[in-house]
């Protein structure tokens, strides 16, 4: 069963989600042969929150939206910090480095690439074009090695 809250996966016999701590009530189980429907995209409040609490998980799943807002807030954050206190930006880059690193990471792993290949971004040029382009890339519908997809 998947949480109706966070999408995420929810034992038959728990009581909450052990992610987000919606009540069980609230879920709904996916049967076997039949099509489902997309969960609503992840909002910027809930991108931000997925985004801080999921700062060192680096085996899960990330929906498109959950990787682009939460891109869009730290970067304009960052961009803030740097022009209000230039001589403390490196503080701030150094507290999001490893959070956006396990949130690009999670990105492909949810269309099926394993997280070694966010070290194309060594290659200039194409290598941050191959990485934009898998980051644009929808959501593997199916349940593949990192878990099933928060999509659905």
């Amino acid at each position: 069963m998947y949480c109706k809250k966070c999408g995420n996966f929810v034992p038959n016999n728990a009581g909450r989600c052990d992610f987000c701590g919606a009540p069980v009530g609230g879920l709904f189980s996916d049967p076997v042969g039949k099509r489902r429907e997309p969960k609503p995209q992840v909002g910027i409040v809930e991108a931000v929150r997925l985004y801080f609490v999921g700062y060192t998980d680096f085996h899960g799943r990330s929906r498109r939206s959950e990787y682009w807002w939460a891109t869009l807030v730290i970067g304009l954050a960052g961009g803030i910090v740097g022009a209000v206190l230039p001589d403390y930006s490196w503080i701030w880059t150094l507290a999001t480095l490893v959070p956006s690193l396990a949130l690009c990471i999670r990105r492909l792993h949810d269309v099926g690439k394993s997280g070694w290949w966010y070290l194309f971004i060594l290659l200039p040029i194409v290598g941050t074009i191959i990485l934009l382009v898998q980051f644009c890339k929808d959501s593997q519908p199916e349940e593949n090695p990192w878990g099933p997809s928060p999509k659905y």
